[in-house]
């Protein structure tokens, strides 16, 4: 039987975990999300400190920006993390 939360489990996680001893670490950003430095455009304005919203990959998502600025629809972005279902946006992609 097709399980759901095991298929996406991984892509809205927040922990991840140290392979050389098995410890449960806390983190900021999944490493298990695949998608970092990829264009999304701004759909709903993105104000310091709060959520708005991106198409990014063919659908609508929560988008933060940590940044003090003020995105606005049409705007481009790039993913540079993700923080449970929000991913983390920013104007120039991440070295």
């Amino acid at each position: 039987m097709f399980n759901v939360v095991k298929a996406f489990g991984s892509i809205f996680s927040t922990q991840g975990y140290n392979t050389a001893n098995n410890m449960l670490i806390k983190n900021y950003v999944n490493t298990n999300f695949h998608y970092f430095n990829e264009e999304a455009v701004v759909d709903e304005s993105i104000y310091p400190n709060q959520t708005g919203r991106v198409r990014f990959q063919g659908s609508w998502w929560p988008a933060r920006c940590d940044r003090q600025i003020t995105l606005t629809p049409g705007d481009t972005v790039y993913v540079i993390g993700v923080d449970s279902i929000t991913l983390l946006v920013s104007l120039a992609p991440a070295d």
